[in-house]
């Protein structure tokens, strides 16, 4: 069986999920059940009509499962600003999160300093991206 193709050439970090729910903030790991904690790190986020941008940005995240959970309310409203000042026909556009990169080369392309290849070169995919269903109401704990 071939290996899944990756985008990034950095090994794989975290499994991902982007929450669509805007009141689910994620406080017990959807996994486990076990405390999230936060971790603030670089995304790599691909946006039509732009390309990659990369925003350092603080997602919940869940040591035991390795799971990484940033929130779309959150994230939408930081591409909308960032684009008023670069190019306000991209606002809006669908995008897809890619992976994340290690500060230093986060801070590289802060300053300018990084093309698109070497931040392919410096990108870390994400292991796998799950998505969670919000279930409402009062249930038993174990049905």
């Amino acid at each position: 069986m071939a290996d899944t193709p990756r985008l990034g050439k950095q090994p794989p970090r975290h499994t991902f999920f982007l929450n669509p729910y805007i009141d689910a903030r994620f406080t017990k790991c959807p996994k486990c059940e076990g405390k999230m904690g936060q971790k603030k790190l670089p995304l790599v986020i691909h946006v039509d009509g732009w390309g990659l941008v990369s925003l350092n940005k603080t997602c919940r995240f869940c040591s035991r499962c390795n799971l990484l959970i940033a929130h779309k309310d959150e994230i939408e409203p930081l591409l909308a600003q960032l684009f008023e000042q670069q190019n306000r026909k991209v606002i809006g556009n669908e995008y897809l999160v890619v992976g994340t990169l290690d500060r230093a080369d986060w801070k590289r392309g802060v300053s300018g300093k990084i093309t698109t290849e070497e931040m392919l070169k410096a990108l870390h995919d994400f292991n796998d991206v799950v998505q969670f269903k919000f279930v409402g109401g009062w249930r038993p704990k174990n049905p």
